[in-house]
């Protein structure tokens, strides 16, 4: 982890840095189909590490509630949690299955499959990233047609048609859209009803979402009005009722009024989540620190990363571990890179290789 620069959580910077290896962990594992590594190939245990499935896939992810895809021999498909074949191993790309359908790459084009494994919409030249792990946003599908974004229904009806340089998926009843070189939002119907005058422009999140215009970021309603005024030279979304914000290369922290909670001092911050956040002094040490400032973490660490499921990644020296929020470790730190916790498990990478572990630091995996 290196310092932040770009204004995205934590969540999105390590999808973005980790996208595409051996294992692709998109939605919620459950404790009873774990992912387990066996040498190179992957199947499913439980917490006993009993095998459900026998390790045959080269990678596994895009979890569902009921199924999970697997790649073999080059190709995805889709298994049931008790590894019964549901949809063969031929397609390209995949998405996670959403209210019953799934985005299936092939021959060069995506479309949509169902349960059936039927095509019920196909040629569209993509669909967006973040639809691979969340396929329909507010019954909607932010794909490409010839060259533009614009918005499908999962029944591959054209509702929104695609006109936009790129679009993000919707957020309460709002779509950020891109045209020509300029952002605004639309509404489900494709009325534009926030002017297209920004750099740049977020989902909406409890009724704000953070925009950039003229090189300053500030914060809008839903109306499109300014609620933050663009002062700041850089900031995130707001989490847990506060946004971390740059000003001068600071980071600090303001509440929704735009107060400040914390005046922009330290060289890095993330946002707090489970009220605490991850900031760096401008001497280089880093902190865990409450929405009094006072620090209730600190150590010799490198480098570090946001809470979540009640641990929160560190660095000491070239490894990695999770810190619970007495600055102990519970996951010892070992790993070369790591992901955040999510429904008990992390996914870690040790010697080369990928593997899960859950919160009291059990492997899961042989080589």
């Amino acid at each position: 982890m290196k310092k932040r620069k770009h204004p995205m959580t934590i969540k999105g910077w390590l999808i973005l840095l980790f996208a595409g290896l051996s294992i692709q962990i998109t939605a919620q594992i459950s404790s009873d189909f774990i992912p387990y590594r066996k040498g190179d190939k992957w199947g499913f245990c439980d917490k006993a590490k009993k095998m459900i499935v026998q390790p045959r896939y080269q990678q596994i992810g895009y979890f569902s509630d009921f199924m999970v895809g697997v790649k073999e021999k080059g190709k995805w498909g889709f298994i049931s949690k008790t590894g019964k074949e549901i949809i063969p191993c031929m397609y390209d790309r995949i998405s996670a299955f959403d209210e019953g359908i799934a985005a299936v790459y092939t021959r060069g084009e995506w479309g949509f499959i169902n349960l059936k494994n039927e095509l019920i919409s196909h040629r569209l030249e993509n669909v967006h990233r973040d639809a691979l792990h969340n396929l329909i946003e507010e019954g909607l599908v932010p794909v490409k047609i010839k060259g533009k974004w614009g918005y499908i229904t999962p029944k591959g009806v054209e509702t929104i048609r695609c006109k936009y340089e790129i679009v993000f998926p919707f957020s309460e009843g709002r779509a950020a859209v891109k045209t020509g070189n300029k952002w605004g939002y639309i509404d489900p119907d494709g009325y534009m009803l926030i002017h297209p005058e920004f750099d740049y422009a977020g989902k909406f999140k409890d009724g704000l979402a953070r925009v950039e215009i003229n090189g300053k970021w500030g914060y809008i309603n839903r109306e499109g009005e300014w609620i933050i005024q663009p002062k700041y030279d850089n900031a995130l979304d707001f989490e847990d009722e506060i946004a971390c914000v740059s000003l001068n290369d600071k980071w600090g922290f303001i509440n929704r009024s735009g107060r400040y909670i914390i005046r922009p001092t330290y060289s890095d911050a993330l946002s707090f989540t489970e009220g605490v956040a991850f900031v760096r002094t401008k001497r280089g040490k880093i902190l865990f620190i409450n929405t009094d400032k006072k620090a209730i973490i600190s150590g010799n660490f490198k480098d570090g990363g946001s809470f979540k499921e009640g641990l929160a990644p560190a660095q000491l020296g070239n490894y990695w571990g999770f810190l619970d929020q007495n600055g102990r470790f519970a996951v010892y730190c070992k790993y070369d890179r790591v992901q955040p916790f999510q429904n008990g498990f992390a996914k870690v990478m040790r010697k080369g290789k990928w593997g899960i572990v859950d919160t009291r630091g059990r492997q899961y995996w042989e080589d």
